[in-house]
């Protein structure tokens, strides 16, 4: 399949190394893969905080990279921040062209297991992680069936690292429970962001696993700094960063 890449800011920003194993992972299953100029936020710290008059010329020059972008699908290694591109994009162009754009795109875990699931990893990894199961991604883009839910159980996150040969997961307590970042959430209610934060990465470390492994960069990046200032016995990792390491 030819696929873009959709990059957000944070990820380009803070944890390119997740931007590099993605392009990485997806050449080694035989995709073609491209990246569109142009790219830029997707407006979710302005839409969060109700500013979304100064949203629209960013989420519209985001959209703009893409459209009459050739390709079958439109991946990005973040759940947050393709959910707010796909709201924002409804909220700010109902054309054709944006509904277009809108129906290609993927977070790269629902990509790995709706539409080309991997077929076999060519290495084992020998270790135990505890998943991180943030927020937008089990409850927007229904990567999991989040733990208030009485309906059908499901985990496609498990479901595409299950057959690593040699990969324990576990989960911590409390295995859905927002880790505090949300955000602009995470500026304005600082210290409400951190004790969440604190608890949750304390919770992963009680597990004994050697990485805390999600699909979101944001989460990970305020659980990698609530894990360095504890001094916890643990490392964040993204989903693309394990896969990558195996195939």
């Amino acid at each position: 399949m030819k696929i873009a890449l959709f990059i957000p800011c944070l990820v380009n920003q803070m944890l390119p190394e997740v931007a590099v194993a993605t392009l990485e992972l997806l050449e080694k299953l035989g995709h073609e893969v491209i990246l569109p100029s142009g790219q830029t936020c997707c407006g979710q710290p302005m839409t969060n905080s109700g500013c979304f008059n100064e949203a629209r010329n960013t989420t519209m020059k985001l959209l703009n990279a893409f459209k009459n972008v050739e390709c079958d699908a439109i991946v990005c290694p973040a759940a947050s921040c393709l959910v707010a591109a796909k709201e924002n994009f409804h909220e700010f162009d109902n054309s054709p062209e944006a509904q277009k754009v809108i129906s290609k795109l993927y977070e790269l875990t629902e990509f790995l297991h709706d539409i080309a699931p991997i077929k076999q990893f060519s290495k084992p990894l020998n270790t135990k992680v505890s998943l991180q199961m943030s927020c937008h991604g089990i409850r927007m883009l229904s990567l999991a069936t989040p733990s208030e839910s009485m309906g059908r159980q499901f985990n496609k996150v498990e479901a595409v690292l299950q057959n690593i040969d040699g990969l324990t997961i576990v989960y911590p307590d409390r295995r859905d429970e927002c880790c505090g970042f949300g955000g602009t959430f995470a500026v304005d209610e600082g210290a409400v962001s951190a004790k969440m934060g604190k608890d949750k990465a304390q919770a992963h470390a009680a597990t004994q696993a050697e990485f805390v492994v999600g699909f979101d960069p944001s989460c990970l990046m305020h659980l990698d700094g609530m894990i360095r200032r504890q001094q916890l016995p643990i490392q964040t990792r993204h989903i693309a960063q394990i896969i990558n390491s195996v195939l």
